[in-house]
């Protein structure tokens, strides 16, 4: 086997060997970037990793955020409303609006539709029960109210059952609050 040794200004000469071994190859490779060391090139390399787990980390968070679907939010939080107190025969479900909100405009005869149907109501033994928070004037009962079931914008629905909060997450429609209702119930 021949080797022939090439030189290029500037650089350190480089042995092309026709059948060589692999150790060879990786010397030529450490030649070529001397002033690398081992754990300089295994900390770069450590880097790109965490680069591209972080990646992924962030596009699987991002990607369930779009995704529009309802999705029932559980809270585990003791409560001390009206459905709370009856041993879990009662489903309280509130909807938390103000006045000046155009959203709360739109959701407030879907509202009623589904309120006239199912008030009072059983659904799978638990007893409906319809609240309304205006939220306009913020008093110390609402505020307390507010804290407490951690409203955020308008409106939002939010059912209590067997000491869970359970997040209405969909446009308010009749369609969509009985199946709410249906589901999680």
């Amino acid at each position: 086997m021949s080797n022939k040794n090439v030189r290029f200004s500037g650089m350190p000469s480089l042995s092309a060997s026709t059948g060589g071994s692999s150790s060879g190859m990786l010397s030529s490779v450490r030649n070529m970037i001397p002033s690398l060391s081992w754990r300089t090139i295994g900390v770069i390399f450590l880097v790109i990793i965490l680069a591209v787990i972080s990646y992924f980390i962030y596009k699987s968070i991002t990607d369930s955020a779009k995704n529009p679907t309802y999705k029932a939010n559980r809270e585990n939080v003791p409560v001390g409303s009206s459905a709370a107190s009856n041993s879990g025969k009662e489903a309280e479900i509130m909807l938390f609006s103000t006045d000046w909100c155009p959203h709360c405009k739109t959701a407030k005869p879907e509202w009623e539709q589904v309120k006239a149907e199912y008030n009072g109501k059983q659904i799978h033994g638990y007893t409906i029960i319809f609240t309304e928070v205006n939220c306009t004037n913020e008093s110390p009962d609402v505020e307390k109210m507010m804290n407490t079931y951690k409203i955020e914008g308008y409106p939002t629905i939010k059912l209590v059952k067997d000491n869970q909060i359970i997040d209405y997450d969909a446009k308010p429609s009749k369609a969509t609050l009985t199946q709410f209702l249906n589901t999680v119930v």
